[in-house]
């Protein structure tokens, strides 16, 4: 059968993931996610695809649900892919061998929006938070194919969200990476613009607090803690500044 359109096809949980459509236009696809699908529409029919472009939408779409997780601390079942081959009114499906790729919603979004004394919008925050967010995705996304560091810190903000009794753990090799890729500390914090108060800030809620999050809790017989909802999401959003601010530049 020659094809008329090609798409490969993955689904994934909560349905809520991304809070708004995401499309991403490539030279060779058309990627689209929403409501629980993510669909790249090649440009051009292939049956079958051909390894290296499945290959690279494969990695495209794993690394714009890295990103979004950054975004959102939560977790998603990410499965797929299904290829679907349409021609002359019918549909021909091929499903390909794979896992779950696992990448609890932690918190809430809370909107707001302001109007002038005519009722017109002045400000909307959910619309400014979704723009921000695409433009991040767009970024970011695809320099992870390029960049192993920041893959590397984007895997460990991942394994801060799925390991949650390590969090601490794994926010702060996020600190140890940016300082090795600079080559010292200071270096570091010129190129990212990280203040000292916040570099040291993430030092003490990882490696002093008596917290069982943290690096050196075998360091805390008595008096061991949890951390608060407050200290996590403080951690988080340090590192989740730092990771954008690392994928600007790099």
């Amino acid at each position: 059968m020659i094809p008329e359109r090609t798409e490969v096809e993955w689904t994934y949980l909560p349905l809520d993931f991304f809070e708004a459509p995401y499309r991403y236009p490539s030279t060779e696809y058309d990627l689209l996610i929403e409501a629980g699908k993510a669909v790249a529409t090649l440009r051009v029919a292939q049956n079958p695809v051909g390894s290296q472009l499945e290959n690279s939408i494969r990695e495209h779409v794993k690394n714009v649900f890295a990103i979004r997780q950054l975004l959102v601390h939560r977790e998603c079942d990410l499965e797929g892919p299904t290829f679907y081959q349409y021609a002359g009114g019918r549909q021909d499906v091929t499903v390909r061998a794979s896992g779950v790729a696992a990448m609890a919603m932690v918190g809430c979004l809370s909107d707001i929006i302001l109007t002038g004394a005519a009722g017109n919008v002045v400000q909307d925050t959910k619309a400014g938070r979704i723009a921000e967010d695409t433009s991040i995705l767009d970024l970011l996304a695809p320099k992870l194919a390029h960049s192993p560091s920041l893959r590397s810190v984007v895997a460990s903000y991942s394994r801060s969200v799925s390991d949650r009794s390590n969090e601490l753990v794994h926010l702060y090799e996020v600190r140890d990476a940016l300082k090795k890729h600079y080559g010292s500390e200071d270096k570091a914090r010129v190129a990212l613009s990280i203040t000292r108060a916040e570099w040291q800030r993430l030092g003490v809620l990882a490696n002093v607090e008596p917290l069982e999050q943290g690096r050196h809790r075998g360091n805390h017989a008595a008096g061991r803690r949890s951390a608060t909802g407050s200290e996590l999401q403080e951690a988080r959003e340090i590192v989740r500044r730092w990771i954008i601010a690392f994928g600007r530049v790099v």
